[in-house]
């Protein structure tokens, strides 16, 4: 699977619940952040990419990192792959971060189950991080992709729900972000907010 264009197909999906979605936001290329972090730190920190920064009809701003997982005789990916990215995007004060892992239709169950339900297991209930993970199968991947979210049902099973474009399904976040009363974090807020040109819609 494409990640680029999986993220974009996303971003179609999911635009008519949120005010506005930006994709693949390198903010080391951001000129204006980079800026403003110049002045109020008195140098740039190590900046990420953000696959996806959503802001909802409430004026919050969320961001996603994406993986997407293929098979060539095992993984591409370790299991872990992309919680570090994940807790580095708490820092820039977005309300809630998520990691979302994509699956190809095609994938061995006992596998699946292996990565998506252990994974949800390692993140939610042994770590405890204050992070929104997601597993999706995704269906017609060459096509037309469809992203079946999936649920957890114990560390080693997890059963299909609906597609993330179904409007009998609703995104929650759950876990908000512990730092955005920090100091540091409420300045990197506050200068991401109009680098992103979102100034006039998030709070």
């Amino acid at each position: 699977m494409d990640e680029r264009r999986m993220v974009e197909t996303l971003e179609r999906q999911l635009s008519p619940r949120y005010q506005r979605i930006l994709t693949h936001q390198n903010l080391s290329n951001n000129s204006i952040f980079r800026e403003a972090l110049t002045s109020r730190f008195g140098y740039v920190p190590v900046l990420n990419e953000v696959d996806m920064v959503l802001v909802d009809r409430k004026g919050r701003l969320f961001a996603i990192e994406i993986k997407c997982f293929t098979i060539n005789g095992g993984f591409n990916r370790p299991f872990y792959d992309g919680i570090g990215q994940s807790l580095s995007l708490l820092r820039y004060g977005f309300d809630s971060v998520a990691l979302w892992h994509l699956f190809p239709s095609d994938i061995d169950q006992k596998r699946f189950d292996r990565y998506g339900a252990a994974t949800w297991w390692f993140i939610r209930n042994q770590l405890r991080l204050p992070l929104d993970f997601t597993y999706f199968k995704v269906e017609n991947d060459r096509v037309d992709p469809q992203f079946i979210v999936m649920q957890y049902e114990s560390p080693h099973s997890g059963v299909a729900l609906l597609p993330i474009d179904s409007s009998r399904f609703v995104v929650t976040w759950k876990h908000p972000n512990p730092f955005t009363g920090e100091e540091e974090v409420k300045s990197l807020r506050a200068a991401l907010v109009p680098a992103l040109g979102l100034g006039d819609i998030v709070n």
